[in-house]
């Protein structure tokens, strides 16, 4: 490693201390390298898929008027039986044409309340970690696999999660994301496709529908157990600032 890759090095395990008490992963400086290569390769190949793909069909206009179409559906949903003990549908929050998206599993009890996404205790870490990257939470969407609050927050059922999932696919294609990023296992599964696990699917840039996809653990769990998750949530973070920053230059 030379000079100015240590100095860089330390630079960010300063930065990352100031924002989570945390310092970076450590790699393994002789694969650091074959590490990076392959890193570049993903991300290359998901810029290309995205240039190719970048404008969405003629025939499905993004707008703000179709985002609140879709959302006016959502509320009036009876597909599955969810509906039947929520306060509100919870359809999703954030400006057509958001560069990010974020997906969580289902609402909670505060969201379910409110019938706005993210606002209990994991909603204001979600907020933190999105003013991390500096961003705003304004600036990206925010949405969950399913609309309405599964009860006692239980994971969404399977015919629950193939009900929902033509709204999350809409919405996906009307806000049209440069990034998704999905917030524990079960948005992970639903996106990728995938029984694999989060930790397994974390760390690495995947695609769909030609959209970067970067899988992180749930607010909610670094909640639970900071010391286990913290760091790795960050390291998650940086990938898709990063991520962002090259393609939007």
């Amino acid at each position: 490693m030379d000079i100015r890759k240590r100095f860089n090095s330390l630079l960010d395990e300063v930065v990352d201390y100031l924002y989570t008490g945390f310092s970076s992963e450590k790699r393994n400086t002789q694969k650091e390298d074959a590490g990076e290569n392959t890193e570049r390769a993903s991300i290359e190949g998901a810029q290309s898929a995205r240039r190719k793909f970048q404008e969405p069909p003629a025939s499905i206009p993004a707008s703000s008027n179709q985002l609140e179409d879709l959302h006016a559906e959502i509320l009036r949903c009876k597909k599955c039986p969810l509906h039947l003990g929520r306060r509100n549908a919870v359809p999703g929050k954030g400006p057509a044409g958001a560069d990010i998206l974020f997906i969580g599993e289902g609402p909670g009890e505060m969201e379910d309340i409110q019938g706005e996404p993210f606002v209990g205790k994991a909603g204001q870490l979600l907020t933190k970690m999105i003013s991390a990257i500096q961003l705003k939470r304004e600036e990206v969407f925010i949405t969950n696999v399913v609309k309405c609050r599964p009860p006692g927050n239980r994971a969404p059922l399977p015919e629950e999660v193939k009900a929902c999932f033509p709204y999350l696919a809409a919405q996906i294609e009307l806000v049209d994301p440069l990034i998704i990023c999905c917030l524990g296992g079960p948005a992970a599964g639903t996106i990728l496709g995938t029984d694999s696990g989060i930790t397994k699917l974390r760390g690495t840039i995947h695609l769909y529908r030609n959209r970067a996809v970067i899988p992180t653990y749930h607010p909610a769990a670094v909640l639970r157990f900071p010391e286990k998750y913290k760091r790795p949530v960050w390291n998650d973070l940086k990938m898709l600032r990063d991520y962002y920053r090259d393609i939007k230059r």
